[in-house]
């Protein structure tokens, strides 16, 4: 199977999960994680996803999928056990132009969901475009240990440092490299360590007179922040 890879902003948009088991539990913590707006249809749903209705995280309707159900749908995903009605799912999804994808069916799915690792904004993904989902998973794993968990904070630190240095200077001719330096540096391994000090010598020394002192130094407080809390698991 052919694809084209992307990543779609669902944000606010009105999305769709037919089958109310673990697999569809899995599919509507994903999308809840994507800030989508999740509507549930099973007959049946796991307790988890009882739950989270009944917080108004989500809506359940607890009937069978009819075609109905796709209207004002950005997208679908198919969880059920029955492949009729994955089948029938799919069909109605393509008859109106709405992305469907179907689990462990990709001759049924117009996109295909990757094996990922996500530490904060971070996502890397890999697919196998349906050709085996075993190794797609096997490749995730070994990108979990690649991607340790301070990627989060390290990403957030420099997309804080990005939004302070271009709010001063965009458009300046040094800032490429300002953001190249900051990459190749060991900012990464200091924050691992949770090394403050040698944080606030690599933002002073690769930032310089771009942000002072006192923005450095609250950059590097924000950076500590986001440790203790993955620490903590705040």
């Amino acid at each position: 199977m052919k694809t084209y890879p992307m990543f779609t902003v669902l944000e606010g948009k009105e999305c769709l999960v037919v089958g109310g088991g673990a697999v569809g539990e899995r599919k509507v913590a994903d999308l809840l994680a994507a800030g989508a707006k999740v509507t549930v249809v099973s007959p049946t749903i796991t307790p988890g996803l009882a739950k989270r209705a009944a917080r108004g995280e989500i809506r359940c309707l607890a009937e069978d999928f009819a075609p109905r159900h796709l209207m004002g749908m950005a997208l679908v995903l198919g969880a059920t056990d029955d492949p009729r009605v994955n089948a029938q799912v799919s069909a109605a999804a393509q008859d109106l132009g709405i992305w469907v994808n179907i689990a462990d069916a990709p001759e049924l799915c117009t996109f295909i969901v990757p094996a990922r690792v996500s530490r904060g904004d971070l996502t890397v993904a890999v697919s196998t475009g349906g050709a085996s989902p075993a190794l797609a998973r096997k490749l995730r794993e070994e990108m979990e240990g690649r991607f340790g968990r301070e990627y989060g904070p390290y990403l957030a630190l420099l997309k804080r440092v990005r939004e302070r240095l271009l709010a001063v200077r965009r458009g300046h001719r040094d800032n490429p490299a300002r953001f190249r330096r900051l990459v190749d540096s060991p900012l990464l391994e200091a924050l691992a360590r949770r090394n403050r000090e040698q944080t606030r010598r690599l933002l002073t020394d690769i930032l310089g007179p771009a942000l002072g002192p006192d923005v450095v130094a609250a950059l590097v407080e924000e950076a500590f922040k986001d440790l203790e809390a993955l620490a903590t698991g705040a």
